[in-house]
C-alpha cells in the first residue's frame, strides 16, 4: 500500500501541489485550470490540470495561454501563433506571418484559410493545435489582448504527464 501511495505522491506531484498552495492567495498570481477541450491534443488532454501565471511580458510564439472567451464566458486554452505588430493569415493550409510561411510544428490538423489580420501592439493571435476541432480561437473571436492571458507553467495532473513549461 505504501508503494502505491508513493507512486501517486511522487516528488513532482508534491512539488506542484506545494507550489499551488503557496501561490494560492488573494492576488491570484497563479491559477489552477482543468483542461476541458480536445483542441490542444496531444500537448494537453481533457481532464488534465495545469497551473498558469498572469502574463506580464509579451508571450513567445508557441506559448500556451488561457484567456476568457467573453462571448461564451468560458476559459479557453490555445497556442500563441501571432505576436504584437505582426500580420497573420493562412493560405493553402499554411500560416503566414508578415507574408512569410512559418514553421508550425504544433499543428496536428489542416488549418482553413483566413484573411489577413493586423495585430496591434497589445494583441496576440492564438490557435488550437487541433485546428479543425478548435473553436474560440482568433479566427472566430479575433485577436486577444495578451495582458488578459494566463501562461501555462506546469501540467501537474495526471502525475505521469507532469511537465514544466518555459
Amino acid at each position: 500500500m505504501i508503494k502505491n501511495i508513493l507512486k501517486i505522491a511522487n516528488l513532482k506531484t508534491v512539488f506542484a501541489l506545494v507550489l499551488y498552495m503557496f501561490f494560492r492567495n488573494e492576488n491570484k498570481a497563479i491559477r489552477a485550470y482543468e483542461i476541458k477541450e480536445d483542441s490542444m491534443k496531444p500537448a494537453l488532454l481533457p481532464d488534465e490540470f495545469v497551473l498558469a501565471s498572469k502574463v506580464s511580458n509579451v508571450p513567445v510564439r508557441g506559448d500556451i495561454v488561457i484567456f476568457n472567451n467573453t462571448e461564451k464566458n468560458i476559459d479557453v486554452v490555445k497556442r500563441v501563433i501571432g505576436l504584437p505588430g505582426e500580420e497573420v493569415e493562412s493560405q493553402d493550409g499554411s500560416i503566414l506571418i508578415n507574408s512569410e510561411i512559418i514553421n508550425d510544428p504544433w499543428a496536428k490538423s489542416f488549418v482553413d484559410d483566413f484573411i489577413k489580420i493586423q495585430l496591434r501592439a497589445d494583441e496576440i493571435f492564438v490557435l488550437g493545435d487541433q485546428r479543425t476541432l478548435s473553436s474560440s480561437d482568433s479566427r472566430t473571436v479575433g485577436p486577444i489582448k495578451y495582458s488578459e492571458c494566463w501562461k501555462i507553467r506546469v501540467r501537474y495532473w495526471p502525475y505521469y504527464r507532469f511537465r514544466m513549461y518555459d
